[in-house]
């Protein structure tokens, strides 16, 4: 089975399909689930961007990165907010919000 070390800890693959997002917490990172579970991981959310599938993950902002496929819908509106599963919402920077539709287009073949 696929996994990837975070923290010399591994992570299976199976165990990052259940994340729907990370948040940053000082030197934590919170890790939010599908089955309604969270748990704490012992490492900053900008060591576990370098180790996450790029083409699963993405940043939103400076303290969080999604799953995209737990997104259901992109706000457009002037309060850029990324619409997951179970109704969350959660922001959207403005310098992320182009790099975001990059990252969906190329995720999704649209062009």
């Amino acid at each position: 089975m696929e996994s990837i070390t975070i923290n010399n800890e591994l992570l299976k693959l199976n165990e990052l399909k259940e994340i729907i997002y990370l948040e940053s917490i000082g030197n934590f990172t919170k890790a939010y689930k599908c089955n309604g579970m969270e748990s704490m991981i012992e490492d900053v959310l900008t060591c576990l961007e370098a180790t996450l599938p790029n083409k699963k993950f993405f940043k939103i902002n400076e303290l969080l990165i999604i799953n995209a496929d737990y997104l259901k819908k992109v706000n457009v509106t002037t309060n850029k907010k990324a619409l997951m599963h179970d109704g969350i919402e959660l922001k959207i920077s403005k310098q992320k919000y182009n790099d975001l539709f990059r990252f969906l287009k190329m995720r999704y073949n649209i062009w």
